[in-house]
């Protein structure tokens, strides 16, 4: 069976979700900067606000880049992986 990531349209729907969500960073970025509080009656919110902007741009940008090749599978390095003790001993 077909993952849902490799069907036909997930290319693009994936590519416009990180897009969607680099404008989601975009506009919590400029809020960001036009609420700018000297005083620091706002300081919990700008700090939720600055959390989902880098995680919606990080998102993004790894959506909107690689789109569907983004759950590739990636071959290691031997040097890298776990090898079993017990099949060395026999």
């Amino acid at each position: 069976m077909m993952a849902r990531h490799e069907r036909k349209h997930a290319e693009l729907a994936l590519r416009l979700g990180g897009i969607s969500l680099l404008a989601l960073a975009a506009l919590v970025g400029r809020h960001l900067f036009a609420a700018a509080d000297p005083r620091g009656k706002h300081e919990a919110i700008c700090y939720l606000l600055a959390l989902i902007g880098m995680a919606s741009a990080c998102a993004g940008a790894a959506l909107a880049v690689l789109g569907r090749h983004l759950f590739d599978q990636v071959d290691l390095p031997s040097r890298w992986t776990i090898h079993d003790l017990r099949r060395r001993q026999d």
